[in-house]
């Protein structure tokens, strides 16, 4: 029992070595790692800081792309990327938000092309029509009104009218489903492409009657009411192709009610 308990705090000793070395290696670890990191982040400071200074990375040509509708010109100047900023420290981010103020701009991308270009490549919204308020304004497929029409732009988008100003701000909800109904009928006459369609001049709003169109060769006047327009549409092609076959021209064609279809022929006054 005696030479049991000589040993005994012996063996205490060695497990305390052995904690301590291993507390010792991982603390070496640790710091080896912090050092490390340490020597790595100087290095890419220094190396950053070399580029910045490097005049090989100056900013010597900027590229404008997709523009059709907006001037070159006009988006470098929106850009301000004045001097010749190292490409580095550009902030794409923030000239993107200074291209995209232009009403014609939908979407923009910056990019640097390395060692000293920056390319800025437009995507201009696409009108769809011209909604007529108390001037005309170019509207888009998802019902963004964004530019008022030049005095010498082309107007070769059909028309759509029945909403006033004063009416869209009393109402910016009501005002806005009529317009996307608008669009919508557009969309579907587009897909749809019946022939005595293709040159709609006008679609005409009104709250009870709904959506009116004329097209731009006969001048024909269709009621075709607020819903089922691809039905309304298909149903009006077959009436229409029978109206061509009896040599009937008609001047109003109601189909505001999908069950029905009112023709009223073109009056001929004999001299």
């Amino acid at each position: 029992m005696s030479v049991e308990k000589f040993f005994r705090p012996e063996k205490k000793q060695e497990k305390g070595l052995e904690k301590f070395q291993r507390l010792l290696r991982k603390s070496i670890r640790v710091a080896f790692y912090c050092l490390f990191f340490i020597l790595f982040f100087f290095a890419g400071y220094q190396v950053y800081v070399r580029l910045l200074e490097d005049s090989s990375f100056r900013t010597r040509k900027v590229e404008v792309k997709g523009c059709l509708k907006i001037p070159e010109k006009t988006i470098l100047s929106l850009a301000a990327i004045e001097g010749m900023p190292n490409l580095f420290t550009l902030p794409l981010k923030e000239i993107a938000r200074r291209v995209e103020v232009h009403p014609w701009v939908d979407y923009v991308r910056v990019r640097k092309i390395f060692p000293d270009r920056v390319l800025i490549h437009v995507e201009e919204r696409k009108p769809m029509a011209i909604l007529q308020l108390d001037e005309p304004f170019y509207i888009d497929s998802q019902g963004v009104i964004f530019s008022r029409v030049g005095d010498r732009d082309g107007y070769n988008f059909p028309f759509i009218t029945g909403l006033s100003r004063q009416a869209l701000d009393k109402d910016p909800s009501g005002a806005n489903l009529m317009i996307m109904k608008a669009l919508e009928f557009l969309k579907i006459a587009e897909q749809e492409r019946i022939s005595y369609l293709v040159g709609i001049s006008e679609v005409r709003m009104e709250k009870t009657f709904g959506i009116q169109c004329f097209t731009q060769t006969e001048g024909v006047e269709v009621r075709i009411g607020w819903d089922h327009f691809r039905e309304k549409l298909r149903r009006l092609s077959l009436v229409w192709s029978d109206l061509e076959k009896r040599g009937i021209s008609a001047g109003t064609i109601d189909c505001s009610d999908l069950k029905r279809m009112v023709v009223k022929k073109v009056s001929r006054t004999s001299n």
